[in-house]
């Protein structure tokens, strides 16, 4: 298939440019630094927080390109500034929280770029900070009753189908409230309705005033399907799921054989 001259490169983190270990292979480097070096602006678009994605983006050698963080609730530049912020409202996120505090659902709540939880002993806590390196503030029950309206909501279940599950239910009980998407298949994520990575991407073009049909885009979870649909271009890493394969113009081989520079020197670089 053919595509126009791509001008904006796009790249989830998790499952595509980082490796199984969360490290982003220095192939992936190499192919990210040689699409800037032949003109393409470069971003990261993901579920993680702003600092989160920042350090990554650091490594990688974004200066100039704002970041979309927490599945595309927030567009926030490099230095700080933010062009993009949407947030839950309370009374749906006191709901959310008051039903996963009944049910005993481990939850966090990610408010003004910062991790909330209520026990850092939390096995559920320990386990994803261990894989993702972030630390949590713990709040105990105050968790349940925030005083400012959250970006993101996570909450942790036992497999891809307890997390469609509890993702229909939420969506039977608060409909268009709610942008719910899942990036790995124990997690449901919850944000604004306006939120999503294709719906921001589509912003941050028209921001830069880069047409879609410029716009690669490459992931390899449900959030990502959005976005790699949108885009002019779109890879998907052969460990996504199905709706990102579905998606998808063209799969890259996994995160784990450098599939994110693979799918650069295939759209970009104009390698074989």
């Amino acid at each position: 298939m053919r595509h126009s001259k791509i001008k904006l490169l796009v790249s989830d983190l998790d499952g595509t440019m980082l490796d199984s270990s969360g490290r982003i292979p220095n192939r992936n480097i190499e192919a990210v630094r040689a699409a800037m070096e032949r003109g393409v602006k470069v971003t990261l678009c993901t579920g993680r927080m702003y600092s989160s994605a920042r350090k990554f983006a650091e490594t990688l050698g974004i200066t100039d390109v704002p970041l979309i963080c927490y599945n595309g609730s927030m567009i926030r530049g490099m230095d700080g500034v933010t062009a993009l912020h949407l947030k839950l409202d309370m009374e749906t996120a006191r709901g959310l929280l008051a039903l996963f505090r009944e049910r005993g659902i481990y939850v966090q709540s990610y408010i003004d770029d910062e991790l909330y939880i209520k026990d850092p002993d939390d096995d559920d806590f320990v386990n994803y900070t261990r894989h993702f390196g972030m630390l949590g503030r713990p709040v105990g029950d105050a968790l349940y009753e925030p005083l400012t309206e959250p970006t993101k909501l996570l909450a942790k279940t036992a497999g891809i189908e307890a997390s469609h599950a509890l993702i229909r239910e939420l969506s039977g009980r608060f409909g268009k409230k709610l942008y719910i998407t899942s990036s790995n298949e124990d997690f449901v994520e919850m944000m604004n309705p306006e939120a999503g990575k294709g719906r921001c991407l589509a912003k941050l073009a028209e921001m830069l005033s880069i047409p879609m049909k410029n716009v690669m885009a490459m992931g390899d979870g449900e959030n990502d399907a959005g976005m790699i649909r949108a885009a002019g271009a779109g890879a998907a890493m052969a460990n996504g799921r199905e709706s990102a394969l579905a998606a998808a113009d063209w799969t890259a081989p996994s995160n784990d054989e450098c599939g994110a520079a693979l799918a650069i020197e295939h759209f970009i670089l104009n390698r074989p």
